[in-house]
């Protein structure tokens, strides 16, 4: 990119970040009618990293099995020997990264998306390891899925509420996941955390055009509390400033109160 150019996508960043200040960003409708847009289109621009295919560019450089290999062990970790998992729901399960590692510790695993080749080929990657099923989900009404999917054990969500398309959408889904929970039941998220530095605030503009791992942010104490009141009673906090895919992970393991 030219100095010229970067500099101009600066200038836009600076100005989306003061009007989302100014309460002037992008309604919640629009925003969601763009991410369900964007994500519909597996020829958009870095779809196939944002979705995790094995076969993504990203991939080259990143071990593709190593990020769920690597959830499921601070998960383990986290939660103790004595999780008893029988069904698992992933939301957001993408091209299977994460349910291939998972889906082996369950009796059935499904896996929940907004686009049918993401749940085909998250379907192909689980294989035989489990039984398995797919359920798509619309982005504009994600609480309509709920009755497809019915009780579960785990609520998974690893690298989707970065993508979602703000902080409001983002507990919509837990709230979906306090739904889906039995009584005493876990879930291990991961968001993007928000610091101090004005460029690591939820963009709330142009999903299409700028769809990155930092389109919705929460600072750490903050998604703590909402958790909290929103009756998932957080058992730890499980911060990750850097890795080898990107940077300001915060993973929250939680139990249905």
């Amino acid at each position: 990119m030219s100095v010229i150019g970067s500099a101009k996508g600066l200038l836009r960043e600076a100005v989306d970040r003061l009007t989302v200040r100014l309460g002037l960003g992008h309604s919640e409708e629009r925003l969601a009618h763009d991410a369900r847009s964007y994500w519909a289109q597996t020829n958009a621009p870095n779809w196939r990293g944002n979705s995790h295919f094995q076969d993504a560019d990203v991939f080259t450089k990143v071990d593709w099995t190593s990020v769920g290999t690597g959830h499921w062990e601070l998960f383990s970790k986290l939660a103790g020997p004595e999780v008893s998992l029988n069904r698992i729901v992933e939301w957001g399960c993408g091209g299977g990264t994460n349910a291939v590692a998972f889906a082996p510790h369950c009796r059935e695993f499904i896996g929940v998306d907004v686009n049918r080749d993401s749940l085909a080929e998250c379907a192909r990657q689980v294989g035989d390891a489990t039984a398995f099923t797919g359920v798509e989900a619309d982005l504009t009404n994600p609480e309509a899925a709920v009755a497809q999917i019915g009780e579960v054990d785990l609520f998974l969500c690893l690298y989707v509420l970065e993508l979602v398309p703000s902080p409001d959408y983002g507990l919509r889904l837990m709230r979906i996941a306090h739904s889906l929970l039995r009584p005493g039941g876990l879930a291990f998220v991961q968001i993007k955390y928000q610091t101090a530095d004005w460029r690591t605030a939820p963009r709330r503009h142009r999903y299409r055009e700028s769809v990155a791992a930092s389109m919705t942010t929460y600072p750490i104490d903050i998604f703590w509390t909402q958790m909290a009141a929103l009756g998932l009673t957080p058992l730890s906090c499980h911060l990750v400033p850097h890795n080898n895919l990107d940077h300001r992970y915060a993973y929250y393991l939680l139990r249905k109160a």
